[in-house]
């Protein structure tokens, strides 16, 4: 195996400066594949953290697959023209931060039999199920104001009791 790695890129139309956002591209060359692995990310990786990523990369499909099994994108449906472009860029940005909090975890048997637990996004999710969700950050009690007007519609039991309304005289030809 072999690697190359570029360190301080911008994006074209970019001006160079100390301001200018940075990322970085490595590339891992494994001679049972004919193209390199490559990952482009504004971190500054160490070599283990990339080398344990490259062992759970395997085929490209990982990373969608941890993102809807993880995040639940496999029943999300979207019919808008952005929402079919949105949730997509979405799942494969969980799942490659999922492939990566799992490649750099601790490892965590997911019972007493697995003497040779792997580091991978199912076994991180199984360690965080016993896990409580994080009090350190309170979220608001209302997320986002509703902005549409719901003055004129019936409230209460109003809104659900059924309308009798008289029977139509029957037709007679």
């Amino acid at each position: 195996m072999r690697a190359e790695v570029w360190e301080g890129l911008v994006l074209p139309g970019v001006i160079p400066g100390p301001q200018a956002r940075t990322f970085d591209v490595y590339a891992i060359y494994h001679p049972a594949y004919t193209t390199p692995w490559l990952l482009a990310t504004p971190l500054k990786l160490k070599v283990a953290s990339l080398k344990a990523m490259y062992r759970i990369a395997g085929p490209s499909s990982k990373i969608p697959l941890a993102a809807k099994q993880m995040v639940g994108a496999h029943r999300q449906f979207v019919h808008a023209d952005e929402s079919i472009q949105r949730l997509p860029e979405l799942a494969l940005l969980a799942g490659s931060i999922l492939s990566y909090l799992a490649a750099t975890a601790p490892l965590a048997p997911t019972g007493f039999w697995d003497r040779q637990p792997r580091r991978n996004p199912g076994r991180f999710r199984r360690m965080l199920m016993g896990k409580p969700f994080p009090q350190s950050y309170p979220l608001p009690s209302q997320l986002r104001k509703k902005a549409s007007v719901t003055r004129h519609l019936p409230k209460g039991i109003l809104a659900h009791r059924r309308k009798t309304t008289p029977l139509a005289p029957p037709l007679v030809l």
